[in-house]
């Protein structure tokens, strides 16, 4: 019905167009450009004879510009070839080849008082077409548009109204009353998905009568599916789409005011004739109370379940933090001594080896580079000793920077290749380009120890002869004797604790009377290196590397002094007389205070700092001694920054630059760093801004001796021999303020803890050396009255 009524109105609108009742819109506008084409053709007549030219330039362009059908205007008088008026870039527009024709151009003749005088030409812009059905073109645009327009609101009225024309009739009475009686909302849906039917408990949902309800889709109302597994299609409309019974899917309503609702909801296929689906029948149980209590079950369900795994992660983590080190994840010392109790009363574990390591120079790690970067070398430690022992044994760390690694069922043989196999791993392993290397103790029940305590304890007596014989190596306990042998033979054993101060301060002395300017310059490198060295080295090696670092120049007494005191720059036969000084001042050192170790340091501080790489293992080897390292950079900066008779001196920062620029070519760059960063942060202050101390020599000689003895006591953490010291140097430095006021506060903090804080003690006596060193400048000053009065 809806396409008759479609086709017969198309029909009328054609009818009407071929009796010309309805215009052609083309026909209207090519008529509507001829006119205007006589209208400007009457204008240009007009000039052609009154030759107003400038009124008919005018009206030429701004008819131009306004009408937006004309693309160009062009005048041409005869026998000219140019233009007389052009307008719209026209002479690229007109094409002479083409007939006139209103919908692209047209020309006109133009006679001035009866005779031919010139052309007038115009050029239009293509007809512009309307958007749709539309420009398809005239008359069938029109007709179709109104087949369609017609059509379908034929379509809608008409479906509508039939609708609606009996809809008592789609279920029975007797079927409706029925429905009725039901508590579960029903709804009967036609083909089309729309209400035919609704039965009272439906109705009551939305608080609408049956008749509103009638016609209208389930999907206008808030429905939101809950319950579908396969997608967010609502049960009836799969019903619909696949014939297939939906049954008890959860589906939420949310009305505006009111409490959101869960209904389960079931849907059938309702068969007619020849099994032809013609609707479905939709069923909506109430269960929002049942689901509510279900949600909140399963709230508290899955609550009780988180608790359990928060339980059961915060007690793996309590066991983790009661039996692991929290930075390195090994053992902690409680949980190790566990295992290890356990591996000593197991009868079958007769081969049960001890390792104690101790990462060498750790404090020298936290002082350069700061404590973060201490925690990743142990962070690296731990993870590299856990990979290289494995399940064959465990791995502690025992406090501060060193780890116990025990391990059971190998030979003692078989744990010393184990243990250097480590201890070179270490060595070539780095925590952010930070290489360290380890001292390792071994022992085993074989020695046998008295109980698993003493085990550990004769490891940790190896460790201790492994670090006093040089570091980086492996001592067994049974061979702790031949390694102490040895470092005694080779001079590095504590012998060179025992160097008599009395004999330094007079070679001090003798060198002030020679040359003041070299003793102050000694002095000052002195502190330099002190400041230097306790970030690198224990306190044995720093007693040997402050009386190095004093006497590097005591071998200038053997030069000339026509070399030593000449004004001006040495030349080279000169230089190579003053570059003996380093060999001639190990000789005195050797013959004063027999002392190899600081003569080694003497006489090899003026070489080039040297690396040598061997490939194979990527191991490096500094040739050079720390110590001498140490003076050098220390040496070369003062000497910069101090004027000579051949140079002027330079500020300390372009000292610093011009050590960094020769490092490490001639240079340490570690001590070079550790001497730049202590430059620039302002704690350095040279000793001439300094109040100095006022000695007379001879109390100086006494200061300098206890400064030995002090040196030996904290090495030594001899607290009772601390106190000898201190009540022994009040007394020789009687009349000093500053060096009896930090005596008097080393005293107070031995005597008030009963038990001693060995910490605060040993920085006291720190400080109380650092104040007696100020003594030094008593020789200088000395030398320099003595020297003026014979002037």
């Amino acid at each position: 019905m809806a396409l008759s009524i479609g086709i017969g109105c198309a029909s009328i609108v054609w009818i009407a167009t071929a009796f010309g009742l309805i215009p052609d819109p083309i026909v209207e506008k090519n008529d509507s450009r001829i006119k205007t084409t006589r209208t400007i053709a009457l204008n240009v007549v007009t000039f052609a004879e009154n030759r107003r030219e400038v009124n008919l330039r005018k009206i030429l362009e701004r008819t131009c510009k306004t009408d937006p059908s004309i693309a160009s205007i062009g005048v041409k008088q005869r026998g000219h070839s140019a233009f007389l008026f052009a307008f719209g870039n026209h002479q690229q527009n007109w094409d002479p080849e083409q007939k006139n024709d209103a919908s692209k151009q047209v020309g006109v003749d133009i006679l001035a008082n009866g005779r031919p005088w010139g052309d007038l030409e115009i050029v239009f812009n293509p007809h512009t077409k309307s958007g749709g059905v539309l420009s398809i073109g005239f008359p069938f645009g029109l007709v179709l548009f109104v087949f369609a327009a017609c059509s379908l609101f034929a379509w809608m009225v008409l479906a509508r109204s039939l609708r609606y024309l009996n809809p008592t009739n789609v279920v029975p009475k007797r079927v409706r009353s029925a429905l009725d009686t039901l508590t579960e909302g029903l709804v009967l849906l036609d083909d089309g998905g729309e209400i035919a039917h609704t039965n009272e408990a439906f109705c009551t949902i939305f608080s609408r009568s049956s008749q509103d309800l009638l016609g209208k889709r389930l999907e206008l109302f808030p429905w939101k599916n809950t319950g579908s597994k396969k997608n967010s299609q609502m049960p009836w409309d799969r019903c619909l789409a696949d014939y297939q019974q939906v049954t008890r899917e959860i589906v939420d309503l949310e009305l505006p005011g009111d409490e959101p609702k869960k209904f389960a909801v079931n849907a059938t296929p309702i068969y007619g004739a020849k099994e032809v689906v013609r609707g479905v029948l939709v069923s909506f149980d109430d269960v929002t109370a049942l689901e509510n209590k279900n949600a909140e079950l399963a709230n508290i369900i899955g609550s009780l379940r988180s608790s359990r795994d928060e339980v059961a992660r915060q007690n793996v983590r309590l066991n983790f933090l009661a039996s692991y080190d929290p930075l390195t994840k090994c053992l902690n010392r409680r949980s190790f001594f566990v295992e290890f109790e356990k591996c000593w009363a197991d009868e079958n574990c007769q081969l049960l080896n001890l390792m104690i390591l101790d990462v060498d120079n750790f404090k020298a790690v936290n002082d350069t580079h700061g404590h973060s970067a201490g925690d990743d070398v142990l962070v690296m430690m731990g993870a590299l000793l856990q990979g290289a022992v494995g399940e064959r044994g465990f791995v502690c760390r025992y406090g501060g920077e060193e780890f116990v690694v025990l391990i059971p069922g190998i030979t003692i043989d078989q744990c010393e290749t184990f243990a250097n196999e480590i201890r070179c791993l270490i060595e070539q392993t780095s925590a952010n380009d930070i290489q360290v290397t380890a001292s390792i103790g071994i022992s085993c029940k074989e020695f046998i120890p008295m109980d698993a305590q003493h085990l550990l304890d004769q490891a940790d007596e190896a460790l201790y002869i492994a670090k006093g014989a040089g570091r980086n190596r492996v001592v067994r306990f049974d061979q702790r004797a031949e390694i102490e042998l040895a470092g005694m033979m080779a001079g590095t054993s504590d012998d060179d604790m025992s160097i008599p101060y009395s004999a330094v301060t007079g070679l001090l002395s003798a060198l002030s009377f020679r040359s003041p300017k070299t003793a102050e310059h000694s002095i000052r490198v002195a502190d330099m290196c002190v400041m230097v060295g306790e970030k690198l080295m224990n306190r044995r090696e720093l007693f040997q590397l402050e009386v190095a670092a004093l006497l590097h120049d005591i071998g200038k007494i053997g030069v000339p002094d026509s070399i030593l005191l000449k004004p001006g720059p040495l030349n080279s036969e000169e230089w190579s007389i003053m570059r003996k000084h380093d060999y001639i001042g190990a000789e005195i050192v050797r013959s004063a205070l027999s002392s190899e170790q600081v003569a080694h340091y003497i006489e090899t501080h003026h070489e080039k700092f040297s690396v040598d790489e061997i490939v194979d293992t990527g191991k490096t080897i500094r040739i050079k001694p720390l110590a001498a390292r140490i003076i050098s950079v220390c040496d070369a900066y003062d000497s910069i920054t101090h004027e000579t008779s051949y140079r002027a001196a330079k500020s300390p920062e372009d000292a610093l630059l011009e050590l960094e620029e020769n490092s490490p070519a001639q240079f340490d760059p570690d001590v070079v760093t550790i001497l730049s960063q202590h430059i620039r942060s302002g704690q350095h202050q040279p000793k001439e801004t300094l109040q100095r101390q006022v000695f007379s020599p001879r109390q100086a000689t006494r200061i300098g001796q206890h400064i030995e003895q002090l040196c030996e006591a904290v090495v030594d953490e001899d607290v009772d021999k601390l106190k000898s010291v201190v009540d022994q140097l009040r007394i020789d430095a009687l009349g000093n303020m500053q060096v009896t006021d930090a005596a008097n506060r080393l005293d107070m903090a031995i005597d008030d803890s009963s038990e001693h804080d060995l910490d605060e003690v040993l920085r006291l006596a720190n400080e109380v050396m650092q104040v007696c060193r100020d003594s030094r400048s008593t020789f200088v000053n000395a030398a320099e009255s003595i020297v003026g009065s014979n002037d």
